[in-house]
């Protein structure tokens, strides 16, 4: 069977994509320096926003840095590392994951 043809088989009924702003789920793992999460948590908010969701997921004492995996809204990948690149110095990217989310636009009356 032709790509082609397995591909259009899986095609869900169209909907108007121009309605429906897409945005991510980003999740992105984030090492910073230092010895207190407390510390890290505030620059990330800072830099992400509150509606960001912090969890640390490695506290390293030998070489005093914090692992942190975020989990935030965005418009891409590159949004979010652009953002942190920008508001975090000494941070280091890891491990990054999105999942395409579309929202129905609210009707006004």
């Amino acid at each position: 069977m032709p790509a082609s043809s397995r591909a259009a088989a899986r095609c869900t009924p169209a909907t108007n994509l121009a309605q429906q702003p897409a945005l991510s789920l980003v999740t992105i793992d984030v090492t910073v320096p230092g010895t207190s999460p407390a510390s890290g948590r505030r620059a990330l908010q800072k830099a992400l926003g509150e509606g960001s969701r912090l969890f640390v997921i490695d506290f390293d004492k030998r070489n005093t840095c914090i692992t942190f995996r975020v989990d935030v809204m965005a418009r891409s990948i590159g949004d979010v590392v652009g953002t942190l690149a920008g508001a975090l110095r000494r941070a280091t990217i890891g491990r990054v994951h999105a999942v395409c989310v579309t929202r129905p636009i609210a009707r006004r009356h």
